[in-house]
């Protein structure tokens, strides 16, 4: 059955276990209403002191906004800051009362209810109290709410100022402190957490392991089917324009989603409460989820322009490393590069033949293509239209000068000189081809262990009471047998892994062994294919054998768990951690949520930041303090500083907001009128509406209106299907309730639309119902009705307090997604280059230094990029009459970030398995300890990270291409340059047992190729930026310069 795109998620989520939590939260959920339903429960929930103030109807509300659908620990740990939060809100509430009075004039303890709701003893000073209270009460939690983003503090925050506003709004009217009062939202609340965590106890229970290892199954499960289509895709034509490795990428792409989910559920995990056979500590022997388990091919490395810069996906892997340049290479080069091969593979010979470091071996120096004039001819082709590429990057009629013209000079003079080869796609098929003959047995085996184990690891948590039958034989017979497959299957990937090592990887070396074959009086018009292509080869074999080894650890570790552990125990928490939790931990969220903090990558410590060579800033204005006086001083300064930060003002502002708009209830003429119709709904409801973001408020302004409008209308259909034509029964909307609350929880926790929406639908739906029960069956002092009554006053009472919020947005300070996304990309340069330096350092001396921790930080860094790419879908909301935002060169800056990320990553691992000689050769050959060329690196990274930031243009003239400066000195396959003074102990004669040396692999190859990568990237991505931000400090006659030089 083919269903409509919107309605897909319906069978892709209705599986047993997705059902688990949908019934446990929906049960939940109906228990909350039998039991606010019930009239001495009902009172005890929404009266306080002989004083009827509608609140009971939380009970039901809380259970749409905190379901109980997570693993019990993390219930546990919610509810309880949810309590602490709200406990914290009632305490500054009573201390607002007890100032407020102290200054009031009159008390009349004995005063009737009906006398107090008309506002006759609201009086000027305590109401200027209560909103001061007010103002820094909201600031608080909305403070917390910004600064802490998404993770177990922000539900309690909401409510914390759902109890603040509330209570204060409400209170004000008493002519005495009415300290009770927050009791009316705390009880609903304390309710609510029972029911829940008895709920997640007994109902379908679920822990933080069993959550693990399904996000474990959606990391491993498409790696496998990753692993089919890199096979599938090394027996195509790599050449073909039709060639396309997406699907390699998205499938990918899947694996490593679930990696920041499983970031978030270890912080949990070892607090689990669980009888199984393994702890919570096997899961990190397998596969820790901040560590880059999963290696694959990084992305391309390649010597396209900037001028033309391609637009894959984040992470091409795949087969298509070896082709990548050939494809996106500049279209005044496809007439020769479409030319047939003039030189084809000869047979090899079993002769040996080295070539010394002082000789010109065929691949030692650059050599000149035998299309001669063919290449003069494009070399001048490419010069003459420079002027031309240049421009192609400024849209017509915009108005814009072109940019990157000088880079883009130097980078054609390199392809046309050094970077091109007439006979690409002859060579580029046949590494491919020999690629696919030495890897295809590996991938296969590789593709079984990954079936293997992901059944392994859902299983994991399995076991039946044995104790309670004693022991079966056949059982144990069985698991014997499980053992041994396991133990059949480790030593074929032993074998097929060894085999690679030692024979298979070294097919591709074919067309590099007739040039140590040659005699010295052959003159041979064979065409030694340019270096590029092995190392190709060997990227993309050295990544395909790190796998491998992953693989194979996590079989050892499978048959060491299942040997030595045979019976299930109990496994109990060592500490109680569940409140450690700090804004920079990674946590579980939703992609479109939208109060993160540009300034901060979750997942990275800001101390740890500056630990990896991060520059410490200075004041500028005053030096280091000197003494206790100073520190003091100094402190109270950079508090007040603080606060002009993004957090606390938009905390500050929304606070405002809230203090403006309950106004009506401090005023004698308008709080009976502010009560009766519940006009704290509009304040709260513009309180949270306000985002930091224009484009997020006005989108949560549309959202909001259209949600309570569905909501409304789904809570008038209820209410009106259990009541009748009468006021509401109580069995027949417990009996309604529990038909259609498992549809509304399997929308509420499924559904793929804006989170925000997808709540409130579903909170106006229970305030709806739960209102319109309570003023048909409880004395209160004032009701806003029931049914189509309630519905329409919170549709108009929420479409003014978001109103309100989207015209307060506007209003300074204001600041926009559009200055987020430039912010956030000027943090992630510059954490990018702390790492490429804690990478280089590593290199160089990494015998007592962890590289777990790098690698972490560049997951953090790569998943604050993905939430940035879909938090700019609101930009669209940001009316300017400016101009059009510039969303595709944001988009090119962030993917070419990630790509660095990517290649970082990759070089991490490099460096983490040379030898100390081989890590100095290849520090040496690619320039990472020559200071002069690192000085251009960081300068380039320290300018494009402050021109995001400022927004300031770039210099017209940079060390940018710094590929020029990479390939200063070409070794093409030589492991030591020849004019090089020290040999590290290392070859200095090329010879093919140099060529099959396993660190050669890993140090020349993988590593200049990664190198190579890293450069060129930062290249285009200067470049990038220069189309965002422009350039100044131009120079006149510069690129005729270079074109003469080059030239």
């Amino acid at each position: 059955m083919n269903l409509p795109q919107s309605l897909r998620w319906i069978p892709a989520n209705s599986t047993w276990s997705k059902w688990k939590p949908v019934i446990r939260s929906a049960l939940a959920a109906w228990i909350a209403v039998v039991v606010f339903i019930i009239p001495s429960i009902e009172n005890i929930l929404g009266q306080v002191c002989c004083v009827v103030i509608i609140a009971a109807f939380l009970i039901i509300i809380a259970s749409f906004l905190s379901p109980p659908s997570d693993p019990f620990i993390a219930v546990l740990e919610r509810e309880i800051i949810v309590l602490i939060f709200v406990a914290l809100g009632w305490a500054w509430v009573c201390l607002g009362l007890m100032f407020a009075s102290l200054a009031r004039i009159q008390t009349v303890p004995d005063a009737s209810i009906r006398t107090i709701i008309t506002g006759e003893y609201i009086e000027a000073g305590p109401s200027v109290i209560i909103g001061v209270f007010i103002f820094i009460g909201s600031t608080f939690f909305l403070y917390i709410k910004a600064r802490l983003g998404p993770g177990p503090f922000l539900p309690a925050s909401v409510f914390g100022c759902i109890c603040v506003d509330i209570s204060l709004m409400t209170a004000v009217l008493f002519p005495y402190p009415y300290y009770k009062i927050g009791q009316m939202i705390i009880l609903p609340l304390a309710f609510h957490s029972a029911i829940s965590l008895i709920i997640s106890i007994l109902v379908f229970p679920q822990s933080v392991s069993a959550q693990f290892t399904t996000y474990m199954q959606g990391a491993v499960t498409p790696l496998a089917t990753t692993i089919s289509l890199h096979k599938s895709h090394l027996l195509e034509d790599v050449t073909s324009s039709a060639f396309s490795y997406k699907q390699i990428t998205d499938t990918a792409n899947k694996a490593e989603n679930t990696l920041p989910m499983l970031a978030a559920a270890s912080r949990l995990l070892k607090l689990d409460i669980i009888y199984a056979l393994h702890g919570m500590g096997v899961y990190f022997t397998l596969i820790h989820p901040t560590r880059e388990q999963f290696p694959v091919t990084p992305a391309v490395s390649h010597p396209a322009t900037p001028v033309h810069p391609r637009s894959p996906s984040p992470r091409p892997d795949g087969p298509s490393s070896v082709t990548t340049e050939e494809r996106h290479a500049p279209s005044a080069d496809k007439e020769i590069r479409h030319r047939k091969p003039s030189h084809h593979h000869q047979p090899l010979s079993s002769h040996a033949r080295s070539y010394p470091a002082n000789s010109t071996s065929p691949l030692h120096l650059p050599r000149p293509y035998k299309h001669s004039r063919s290449h003069h001819a494009h070399h001048t082709l490419l010069h003459s239209s420079l002027l031309h590429l240049a421009l192609s990057r400024v849209p017509k009629h915009s108005g814009e000068t072109a940019v990157g013209v000088f880079e883009s000079q130097k980078y054609l003079n390199l392809e046309a000189i050094h970077l091109s080869h007439p006979d690409s796609n002859f060579f580029t098929a046949r590494a491919n081809e020999l690629l696919s003959d030495s890897c295809q047995d590996l991938l296969s085996v590789c593709q079984e262990v990954l079936g293997i184990s992901g059944a392994w690891i859902g299983n994991v948590g399995g076991f039946s009471f044995d104790f309670l039958r004693g022991y079966n034989e056949d059982k144990a017979q069985h698991h014997r047998e499980e053992v041994q497959r396991y133990e059949d299957l480790l030593e074929k990937l032993t074998r097929e892994l060894d085999e690679f090592l030692t024979k298979k990887r070294l097919t591709v070396l074919g067309p590099y062994r007739p040039m140590f074959d040659r005699s010295d009086d052959t003159s041979s018009d064979y065409d030694v294919p340019p270096h590029r292509y092995l190392f190709h080869c060997y990227v993309y074999q050295y990544h395909l054998l790190h796998f491998a080894a992953l693989l194979q650890d996590m079989l050892k570790e499978i048959i060491r768990l299942e040997t030595q552990r045979e019976k299930p125990k109990l496994w109990l928490p060592s500490l109680p951690k569940l409140l450690t939790w700090r804004t920079w931990e990674p946590y579980e969220i939703n992609e479109q949520e939208d109060d993160e903090d540009p300034e901060t990558i979750p997942g990275i410590d800001p101390t740890w930041m500056t630990d990896l060579g991060k520059a410490v800033k200075r004041d500028p204005d005053a030096l280091p303090p000197r003494n206790a006086l100073e520190r003091v001083m100094n402190w109270i300064y950079r508090a007040v500083i603080s606060i002009g930060g993004g957090n606390m003002l938009f905390a500050l502002k929304a606070a405002t907001l809230t203090v403006i708009l309950a106004i009506p209830s401090f005023l004698k003429t308008s709080a009976e009128f502010a009560y009766v119709n519940k006009f704290v709904w509009a304040v709260f409801m513009a309180q949270l509406t306000l985002a930091r973001f224009r484009g997020d408020t006005t989108f949560g302004v549309i959202a909001r209106i259209i949600s309570t409008f569905a909501g409304g209308l789904i809570g008038t259909v209820i209410w009106y299907i259990s009541a009748g034509n009468g006021r509401g029964n109580p069995y027949g909307l417990a009996a309604v309730c529990a038909v259609c609350y498992p549809s509304f929880f399997f929308a509420r926790l499924y559904w793929p639309i804006a989170p925000m929406t997808n709540l409130i639908i579903w909170v106006t739906t229970a305030l709806v119902v739960g209102y319109s029960y309570e003023d048909t069956h409880l004395t209160v002092s004032s009701s806003p009705g029931w049914g189509f009554d309630v519905a329409w006053r919170r549709f108009v009472l929420v479409t003014v307090g978001v109103l309100a919020a989207g015209i307060f947005s506007h209003f300074p300070p204001s600041t926009t997604i559009r200055s987020y996304q430039r912010r956030t990309l000027a943090t992630t340069s510059a954490e990018l280059g702390s790492i490429y330096c804690s990478v280089v350092s590593y290199a160089n001396s990494h015998a007592d230094k962890d590289s777990t921790i790098t690698v972490r930080s560049l997951l953090a860094i790569r998943s604050k990029l993905k939430r940035s790419l879909v938090l700019k879908e609101n930009v669209i909301y940001e009316f300017s009459l400016r101009g059009k935002w510039p969303a595709e060169r944001y988009l090119k800056i962030l993917e070419i970030q990630t790509q660095i990320a990517y290649e970082l990553c990759h070089l991490m691992s490099v460096v983490h398995d040379l030898e100390p000689a081989w890590a100095h050769a290849f520090l040496r050959r690619t320039r990472m300890l020559d200071s002069d060329f690192q000085g251009d690196v960081l300068a380039v990274i320290s300018l494009i990270s402050n021109a995001l930031h400022t927004g300031s243009p770039l210099p017209q003239i940079t060390p940018c291409p710094l590929l020029d400066r990479f390939m200063l000195r070409r070794h093409g396959l030589n492991v030591v340059h020849e004019e090089s003074e020290d040999d590290y102990g290392l070859p200095r004669t090329l010879t093919v047992d140099t060529l099959e040396n396993l660190q050669y692999l890993v140090n020349i190859c993988v590593g200049v190729s990664t190198t190579f990568g890293i450069i060129t990237r930062l290249d285009r991505l200067m470049v990038a930026v220069k189309e965002l931000v422009g350039e100044q400090y131009h120079i006149d006659g510069m690129g005729m310069s270079v074109i003469a030089t080059e030239v």
